[in-house]
């Protein structure tokens, strides 16, 4: 049977940390205006606490309700942070960044994979873009010019 999850690699012309995390926020946001849910599976520890102040930063004109998957009140929120590979309360939209496929993705309708320039993190996402391949999955490339 094929999984009808949805993937999109977006692929970055800059290899900096930060555009990246601004492309994040971006797409969060244009996701959540459309009225997803959206799960962000960050890296680690840090990049968490990063994309939780940079959500409420990024865009004076925008406000994106978000807390971190610890937060008691994550189960309300329609935009949840976290660096666990293989928890999500969300099951709409899943934005990716970490190097490897997550555990879970397959309770998502939409999988969001933000790839940099960077040489290491496009072989990565190579990676990832065959796995999900031969997992069934419909995969999509975007050019991103930024």
């Amino acid at each position: 049977m094929t999984n009808q999850t949805q993937i999109d690699f977006y692929i970055l012309n800059r290899h900096q940390l930060t555009e990246l995390e601004q492309f994040t926020c971006l797409l969060t946001e244009k996701a959540f205006k459309k009225g997803h849910k959206i799960h962000i599976n960050t890296a680690d520890n840090q990049q968490t606490k990063r994309m939780d102040s940079l959500l409420w930063t990024y865009n004076d004109q925008s406000f994106l309700p978000h807390v971190t998957l610890e937060n008691e009140l994550s189960a309300k929120t329609p935009i949840n942070i976290s660096h666990e590979n293989d928890k999500a309360l969300i099951t709409d939209v899943l934005i990716n960044l970490r190097q490897e496929v997550p555990s879970f993705y397959k309770q998502f309708n939409r999988v969001a994979e933000i790839v940099s320039a960077d040489q290491q993190d496009r072989q990565a996402a190579r990676n990832r873009y065959r796995e999900y391949q031969q997992q069934g999955c419909l995969v999509t490339s975007h050019e991103v010019n930024r």
